[in-house]
């Protein structure tokens, strides 16, 4: 074998040890970039948690120093008033406080009773309501556009209607004839928590009207509602404080972002956590 041959061979094996050194060199640079990412990102997560768990604990000294003062609840209260974009440490959280009793909650009788009215106001198929019956009433007797028991246990996925107020939310998505399109609509103007009245100062026209069916006192409500608190007077179901209040909290720590739903139980100057959902990020 010549030397220029064997020098050939020699740097072939040089080139190969080489190649085989940068992959593995990527390979531990990849390796370390996830490891720092993951770290970061872990960080970061630990971070926003905390950003939304001071805007819980603040919120909570708000509606409970709110709750010792009495007085009606308006969108001009304190905890209504919106307060934008908090930079805290290596990121910011945002708040909105709604009180519960803007929207019909589905365990009272006035909600109850409103309920079918504001399925037309939001254009929701109106034969949900009698579904809904069914699904809180105590009976396996169906109404015309309802359905009991045996419906649910003949789908795809059998369950159970529980036969008790919703506990959430989120159950009206087992309700027959309730779509994701239905449950989006409804979001802002149904709740669950046990309200048992509606406050005419915060609740929204749409709620309003489904309560009172009428447009022309609906209208003088939200026009002096901007400068008085409306008294209960003669409105059947009203409610001028609420017992629930739930805070919308985002908190971002590039690259994390949370997203939470927290309601409030207050009552005798405290607030205490009666729900909470993640929401998607």
């Amino acid at each position: 074998m010549s030397r220029r041959h064997e020098r050939g061979m020699a740097l072939l094996g040089v080139v190969t040890a080489l190649a085989a050194l940068v992959v593995v060199a990527t390979g531990i640079a990849h390796t370390a970039v996830r490891e720092q990412q993951r770290t970061t990102g872990a960080l970061a997560t630990l971070q926003a948690d905390a950003l939304v768990r001071s805007a819980v604990a603040t919120a909570s000294v708000l509606l409970g120093e709110h709750d010792l003062l009495g007085g009606t609840d308006t969108l001009r209260s304190p905890w209504a008033l919106p307060l934008g974009r908090q930079a805290l440490g290596a990121g910011w959280v945002e708040a909105v406080v709604e009180d519960e009793a803007r929207r019909l909650d589905l365990g009272s009788p006035v909600g109850r009773d409103a309920f079918p009215r504001l399925l037309g106001l939001v254009d929701v198929d109106p034969d949900v309501a009698d579904a809904l019956a069914d699904w809180i009433d105590t009976d396996d007797t169906e109404r015309p556009h309802g359905a009991e028991r045996h419906w649910y246990l003949a789908q795809r996925r059998p369950i159970v209607p529980p036969n008790t107020p919703l506990r959430a939310f989120g159950e009206l998505g087992a309700v027959r004839g309730m779509s994701s399109r239905a449950l989006e609509r409804l979001r802002r103007f149904v709740g669950t928590t046990g309200e048992r009245g509606i406050n005419p100062n915060t609740a929204p026209r749409e709620v309003l009207l489904a309560w009172l069916d009428d447009s022309a006192r609906v209208d003088a409500i939200l026009t002096a509602r901007d400068t008085v608190a409306i008294p209960c007077d003669d409105l059947p179901g009203c409610a001028l404080r609420s017992a629930h209040y739930t805070l919308h909290i985002t908190a971002t720590v590039p690259p994390i972002r949370r997203t939470v739903d927290v309601t409030l139980w207050v009552a005798g100057g405290r607030a205490d956590v009666s729900a909470w959902r993640l929401a998607a990020d």
